[in-house]
């Protein structure tokens, strides 16, 4: 071969050379996309589709079952249904956990039901509160509760913002206080606060529920729960837990 035929064949593949790297950059530009939690594909160390290895999100969903729940008595044919969460899980939350709270009456017949969603913080304890369930003449005996699915990553714990004072029981005048304080930099919006009275065995005799919309920056405020019908039973001792608000009820 000729000189020039052979240096006719060196510029050709050249050109060829640098059109399919030309033409590779550009794919790689245009369609490459470099692993990632959200691309759909289980890839890197993943041990599902976008989950488990470096990704937050959890492949399997944890179990979470209530402490206990019960239903407490307001009125004729009106209860709460009250039960306590725990997030089993140390170091990650859930969100959209959908929970169905159902009572029974003594011949195991279902009463009522009510279902929604919730949040749970890591290794957080809650209360679930479902208000003035209408029973009619039905008389609810017996609470359960089921929690399933949700969205659940890896993660820490929110510090909590609202703190809280326990105030006086005035068993007469069937009355709680309590104060919550903010002592952040930062307004706190929809603070849900519940009061749980048990007897002198921790059994719940009755709750109550009630909400804040706003708490400003560096203050407090005084709530005070209240019940129509007198307790069923002493009180031994009581609790006010404060969250802010989350749930998604149906």
């Amino acid at each position: 071969m000729q000189w020039a035929q052979r240096r006719k064949v060196f510029i050709a593949l050249s050109i060829a050379a640098s059109g399919a790297l030309v033409c590779g950059a550009l794919w790689f530009g245009l369609f490459y996309r470099a692993p990632s939690c959200t691309d759909g594909v289980q890839n890197n160390d993943e041990r599902g589709v976008d989950c488990g290895g470096s990704c937050a999100r959890l492949c399997a969903v944890p179990r979470v079952d209530p402490l206990w729940a019960r239903a407490v008595r307001v009125a004729d044919g009106v209860y709460h249904g009250v039960a306590l969460i725990r997030n089993p899980e140390q170091g990650a939350s859930g969100t959209d956990i959908e929970y169905r709270y159902s009572l029974y009456d003594a011949q195991g017949i279902l009463v009522a039901e009510r279902r929604g969603a919730l949040t749970l913080q890591p290794n957080e304890v809650r209360v679930l509160f479902e208000s003035s369930i209408i029973t009619g003449s039905q008389r609810p005996v017996r609470a359960v509760v089921s929690l399933n699915g949700g969205e659940w990553e890896r993660g820490t714990r929110d510090a909590s913002t609202v703190s809280v004072i326990p105030g006086v029981l005035d068993s007469g005048a069937r009355t709680l206080t309590a104060t919550l304080v903010n002592d952040t930099p930062l307004d706190v919006r929809n603070v849900v606060a519940n009061a749980l009275l048990f007897d002198s065995d921790g059994i719940l005799v009755t709750a109550s529920e009630t909400r804040v919309p706003l708490l400003r920056a560096r203050s407090r405020t005084e709530v005070v729960f209240t019940w129509i019908e007198p307790f069923a039973r002493p009180i031994g001792t009581t609790d006010v837990l404060v969250r802010e608000d989350d749930a998604r009820r149906n």
